[in-house]
């Protein structure tokens, strides 16, 4: 383990991309929480406000992977995040209002793709499948370190006097993240499209690769809504952050013992184990909506089970999608996993107010997870390519 993450870690490129993905995540992070504790008393504004954003993210996301196949990623990151670094500031000047949802849309849609360009430039750099299995890994380690950082900031700032400060500490990060990795990536040329496009199999494979993030996403942003109405009702609002850092650390530490080494069995075995434990988790949600000690640990838990889901899901676009077409393959996964996020955020809030409650909420996720296992079942290949 030591020796596959010594010999990633030397390649300096490759640390300034893992490090601006981190900045970036925490920035992911701390907007959610930070529009549900500004809202007041209301979740339901709060979590329709994170949607808003994070379904505009989910727009940009591809259309900046897109770009990349045919501008240097340097330029594409480095131009969307003072775009988006501008745009942030502005709400957090702006009343709430229609003008604020503009905003804020503005701000998801130009939100840098750093992950996507990282992602992209990973076969490129690391030839071998150890790794390209600790690279994966350790981006998706990056990934959830920020967003475990990120509620914990927003928590501590958005319960504060200065509760708008959380979104200039937002669009600060943005740039940072933004300008680090334009920096330190080189004026190399784009990856092009070397074969054929992909067939009706190719299409349906990732299809399916595209639904199980989508599904496993909505579970997570359902969190977003959960966490902070068990700790209101339990009277602890200010535990919310560190309880959903709890999901991002556990996802981290899934990550990094998973990269370590191959697993014995097949990729969709894995898969499908994973998502099975992870809906478990999900469905005891209900059980201890009133122990906010035990929802932690439950969050933790389900973020461990559930981070090789995104890794074996990253893995596969290799035998999925040509070169050329990673950033954007990347690009879509990204927009199924925010834009799934988002959509949970958006009916916990609407569940959890009504009759269901939190553990109608939970009952929900732990459905959608146990869907996206069902559409594991079928194996994950390279499928035939068109002639």
């Amino acid at each position: 383990m030591a020796v596959v993450y010594k010999r990633l870690l030397a390649d300096r490129p490759f640390v300034a991309g893992i490090g601006s993905v981190a900045l970036s995540a925490i920035a992911l992070g701390m907007i959610p929480l930070s529009l549900i504790l500004s809202s007041g008393t209301s979740l339901v504004g709060g979590a329709f406000a994170a949607g808003a954003f994070g379904l505009a993210n989910a727009v940009g996301v591809p259309v900046q992977g897109a770009l990349m196949a045919r501008v240097s990623a340097r330029w594409v990151v480095g131009i969307s995040a003072c775009v988006s670094c501008g745009l942030m500031l502005a709400v957090s000047v702006a009343p709430v209002s229609a003008a604020l949802a503009v905003l804020l849309a503005g701000a998801g849609v130009s939100f840098p793709a750093l992950a996507a360009a990282l992602r992209a430039s990973i076969p490129r750099s690391f030839s071998e499948p150890g790794e390209r299995a600790g690279a994966y890994a350790l981006l998706s380690v990056a990934f959830q370190a920020g967003l475990a950082v990120g509620p914990v900031v927003a928590s501590l700032v958005a319960t504060s006097a200065c509760r708008r400060l959380s979104f200039v500490i937002v669009a600060a990060v943005i740039v940072s993240a933004g300008l680090l990795l334009a920096f330190s990536t080189g004026e190399s040329a784009p990856a092009r499209c070397s074969g054929p496009p992909l067939g009706m199999a190719g299409v349906a494979t990732f299809g399916r690769v595209l639904a199980i993030g989508g599904l496993v996403s909505m579970a997570t942003g359902s969190l977003t809504v959960i966490v902070p109405a068990v700790a209101q009702a339990v009277g602890s609002r200010g535990l919310a952050g560190p309880v959903l850092a709890a999901l991002a650390l556990g996802e981290a530490v899934g990550a990094l013992l998973v990269g370590a080494r191959p697993l014995p069995g097949s990729r969709r075995s894995h898969l499908v184990a994973a998502l099975a434990l992870t809906a478990s988790g999900y469905a005891a949600l209900a059980l201890v909506a009133d122990q906010l000690v035990l929802v932690a640990a439950l969050v933790f838990i389900a973020g461990a089970l559930s981070s090789p889901v995104a890794i074996l899901l990253s893995a596969s676009l290799d035998d999925v999608v040509q070169p050329g077409m990673l950033a954007s393959a990347y690009g879509l996964v990204v927009v199924a996993a925010v834009g799934g996020a988002a959509l949970g955020t958006s009916v916990a809030g609407l569940i959890v107010v009504g009759s269901s409650g939190i553990a109608g909420a939970a009952a929900m996720s732990a459905t959608t997870i146990a869907v996206a296992a069902a559409l594991a079942i079928p194996r994950i290949k390279r499928p035939p390519m068109s002639h």
